[in-house]
């Protein structure tokens, strides 16, 4: 039995080098070196989590969304859009540039995992709950707050059936929570991190797709 699952777990590690190329640069063909070699995407983080958490790696995804303070971003799987990561500031990086949203970029980080537990669950739903109660007693006389009541309603009805799933999935599961995971970023591959720089937007051009299409961006 031991020998078996030595077997499958070197098995699994052989798998998972392969996919991502390992996490080291390499030189393109003309001796530049290439900043999106050996980078891991999304989905092969989520799929081998077990095996890359709180490891330090780097991943290259596009960028769907950027939160308003700059604090985090959503990144997306290139090859599989329904595949999704939140990813938060830490490191050198202070913030994210809105610039960033629709570009791909290749970060370096660390993945973290947040435990979802029922009692987590319960509480989501009672603070939603509470902000409705709240809004139906002053809806009596400001009717104004129709619409946010609606709203929490709604909110409400979403956080039930989001829970009921993910109650039933740590029933299905046998565990007492859902693994919640993100990516800590501590850095840009270098040559993606200079900004409001011609020279090292210029040599970017050169370098694969998908290199830090955000170089050059100035703050607003």
């Amino acid at each position: 039995m031991m020998k078996k699952t030595i077997f499958s777990a070197i098995v699994a590690a052989t798998m998972l080098f392969a996919a991502c190329g390992g996490n080291s640069s390499k030189a393109t063909a003309d001796g530049k070196k290439d900043c999106c070699a050996g980078v891991y995407s999304p989905k092969t983080v989520l799929d081998s989590a077990k095996f890359l958490l709180d490891k330090q790696i780097r991943i290259k995804a596009n960028v769907t969304h950027v939160c308003c303070s700059g604090k985090k971003l959503t990144f997306t799987d290139m090859r599989d859009t329904t595949v999704m990561m939140r990813v938060l500031v830490g490191g050198e990086i202070e913030k994210f540039n809105k610039c960033l949203m629709g570009q791909h970029a290749n970060i370096t980080g660390y993945l973290r995992m947040n435990k979802i537990t029922k009692e987590t669950l319960d509480s989501n739903e009672a603070k939603v709950a509470e902000a409705l109660a709240e809004a139906t007693e002053k809806l009596k006389t400001d009717a104004s707050l129709q619409e946010r009541c609606d709203a929490l309603k709604a909110k409400l009805e979403s956080v039930k059936a989001y829970k009921q799933e993910q109650l039933q999935w740590m029933a299905d599961n046998k565990t007492d929570f859902v693994p919640d995971y993100y990516f800590e970023a501590e850095q840009f591959a270098d040559c993606c991190k200079k900004k409001n720089d011609p020279e090292a937007m210029a040599q970017a051009a050169e370098q694969t797709d998908g290199c830090g299409g955000h170089d050059g961006c100035k703050e607003k």
